[in-house]
């Protein structure tokens, strides 16, 4: 799971070309994806306020949306309530060791000698 984590805050980012993600969607995950947490939507002054007013959810009813009113135009077939499928699967990047950068030397491992 680290090696996930790193690679997701470490990860340069791009959109495709054409138009495929608009303008507003792309506002919307740039300022989502922020590194520092500080300076990230939904994390300043106004919290999930920030969020909810941005022009991505400009179409959104929330008192419906609380009321559970608004019908979901998807919902996934699932075999039981832990079922993953429709996620995709990392396993081989958690699975991945990070290698030795610097091992140590003869020295340096005898003073963990009994450990």
């Amino acid at each position: 799971q680290v090696t996930l984590f790193k690679r997701i805050v470490q990860a340069k980012h791009s959109f495709p070309s054409g138009g495929v993600v608009n303008d507003i969607s792309q506002d919307m995950i740039q300022r989502l994806i922020v590194r520092r947490q500080t300076n990230r939507l939904g994390c300043l002054a106004r919290a999930e306020n920030d969020v909810r007013d941005h022009k991505f959810f400009s179409g959104i009813n929330y008192d419906s949306l609380m009321a559970k009113k608004i019908v979901a135009p998807w919902v996934p077939s699932l075999s039981d309530p832990l079922d993953a499928s429709h996620f995709d699967s990392y396993e081989h990047i958690e699975m991945e060791t990070e290698p030795i950068r610097n091992p140590l030397t003869p020295k340096q491992q005898a003073v963990f000698e009994g450990f």
